[in-house]
């Protein structure tokens, strides 16, 4: 599971710290990727905080790059329908970026039992929801069937039995957990989420 990522002051394996679980997570989520680079996009500037703070555990502080996006262009980059800037934070990584997205294709091979509840957390933090009440409507949001799935798989494995639906319309792929399982899954997570802590 370990991979030397040239060019970083370290190597980087993803299940050897929650953090860098969360961080997985989080970017399966939120993720930005290109060619050569990888990073985050959000609205949410303690995710992005985060994420940033992941960089420079393995590069200087010159080599990230960060965009912001604004409704009217005001900051250089325009970001349509939203009242909000969004944020995306970068850097130029080809051996990282291939890590994250060969863990993507088959994250349990690249994640053990024990930072599950991390990146869960990083992904409901990225794309999660539920009711005010935290019991209806869990939901995490994905826009390929076959992520929803491997989470679903990697779900079950500590004990929840989640279900995946389709909708056709917004061609999105949404992994519900039960109602009855809600609360469970929020205090699984609950020591990772950045949005809790906030």
């Amino acid at each position: 599971m370990g991979n030397p990522v040239g060019r970083m002051n370290t190597t980087f394996c993803i299940s050897s710290d929650n953090k860098n679980a969360y961080i997985f997570g989080l970017w399966c989520a939120d993720g930005y990727h290109r060619s050569s680079s990888i990073g985050l996009t959000s609205v949410d500037k303690i995710l992005i905080e985060e994420f940033r703070k992941f960089f420079l555990e393995f590069f200087p502080n010159d080599r990230i790059k960060m965009r912001i996006y604004s409704q009217d262009g005001s900051t250089g980059y325009v970001l349509k329908k939203s009242k909000q800037n969004a944020y995306q934070i970068y850097v130029n990584s080809r051996p990282l970026l291939r890590i994250f997205k060969i863990a993507r294709e088959n994250p349990k091979n690249h994640l053990k039992k024990s930072n599950l509840s991390a990146y869960f957390a990083g992904r409901f933090d990225g794309d999660g929801s539920v009711a005010e009440n935290e019991k209806n409507d869990l939901r995490i949001t994905y826009g390929y069937k076959q992520e929803a799935e491997k989470d679903v798989d990697l779900l079950r494995k500590v004990g929840f039995t989640p279900s995946v639906y389709c909708y056709q319309n917004s061609k999105t792929y949404v992994l519900y957990v039960s109602r009855f399982e809600s609360h469970k899954f929020l205090n699984f997570i609950k020591p990772y989420r950045l949005r809790y802590r906030k």
